[in-house]
């Protein structure tokens, strides 16, 4: 009966500590307006070399996100294309506090890890100290819905156009607000696949650095 309830009492910490893990956790509304225009940042948008290890608010994480794959129409479609709307990116979101996907209908993440995981994502000095390191992942199932059978090269071909489209926003919206951004492709497969709990039909495209520069 002890047993019994030793086990009872653990499972229910364990039980307690997922359902917290997986809790949703809603972002305040994107900010549409401000910064400089759009040829201006077009203008200064460069790829960053040093980041500012500081901390940042969850209404610019909320900025980040919806610039990278938010929704900005009624019908849900989201701030990049993809190819017959599929919306196959996932974007997840690595900080110092935690790692996050991000729930784009919803405007919402979903804490997947906590702690800081940033240097799975890359072995540059800059990558652990960049305030966001934004992970693109394809989800090719999505591909399963369409009524006609795609090659897989063509899939992820559509893969690294729309997180290129994608991570194209979130230079723009660094450049507007005296960010930095930088692309990356090289980072820890292995270990973000155990820690992000992927499968084959994830594929893995780019890396985007994002936040203040020092």
């Amino acid at each position: 009966m002890i047993m019994k309830k030793i086990f009872a009492a653990l499972l229910l910490v364990v039980l307690s500590a997922y359902a917290a893990l997986a809790e949703d956790v809603e972002l305040p509304a994107p900010e549409k307006s401000g910064g400089i225009g759009v040829l201006d940042a077009i203008a200064l948008r460069q790829s960053a070399g040093n980041f500012a290890d500081e901390e940042i608010t969850l209404q610019q994480l909320s900025n980040v996100l919806w610039a990278a794959g938010g929704v900005n129409r009624d019908d849900g479609k989201l701030t990049y294309a993809t190819a017959s709307n599929l919306q196959d990116m996932i974007i997840f979101a690595f900080t110092r506090e935690a790692v996050y996907k991000y729930n784009p209908q919803a405007h919402s993440i979903t804490v997947i890890a906590k702690g800081d995981y940033r240097k799975l994502t890359g072995g540059q000095p800059f990558v652990a100290k960049a305030a966001i390191d934004l992970l693109y992942v394809q989800d090719a199932g999505k591909w399963d819905n369409l009524n006609r059978k795609t090659p897989p090269e063509v899939i992820l071909n559509c893969g690294f156009a729309h997180a290129g489209l994608s991570m194209q926003n979130v230079y723009l919206y660094a450049a507007s607000v005296g960010w930095g951004a930088r692309t990356r492709m090289n980072f820890d497969r292995d270990g973000l696949t155990k820690l992000l709990k992927l499968n084959k039909k994830h594929n893995f495209t780019l890396m985007q650095c994002v936040g203040p520069k020092l």
